[in-house]
């Protein structure tokens, strides 16, 4: 499973996402990309799969979440990943 995290910046809410998602990623030992908006793998990435909202996490070249998350909606949404896997 690859997971790759889109942000729309270096915004507060932005680096507050990244935070979560990584620990929730670290917590079940799972690497995640990421990447910003501003960089170009970010922008590509993006525009290949017409992402609108941010931030993204992309699972595998699809969107599985977009927005804010909490660390209890972030964990969930990670276990409920690898159980489908």
């Amino acid at each position: 499973m690859k997971l790759t995290l889109i942000l729309a910046g270096s915004y507060t809410t932005c680096m507050s996402t990244k935070e979560i998602w990584q620990k929730a990623c670290s917590h079940h030992h799972i690497d995640i990309e990421v990447f910003d908006l501003n960089d170009i793998n970010g922008k590509q990435i993006a525009e290949q799969l017409n992402i609108k909202s941010f931030p993204a996490l992309i699972v595998d070249e699809k969107v599985a979440a977009v927005g804010h998350p909490d660390k209890q909606a972030a964990e969930r949404i990670i276990s409920d990943l690898i159980k489908s896997q």
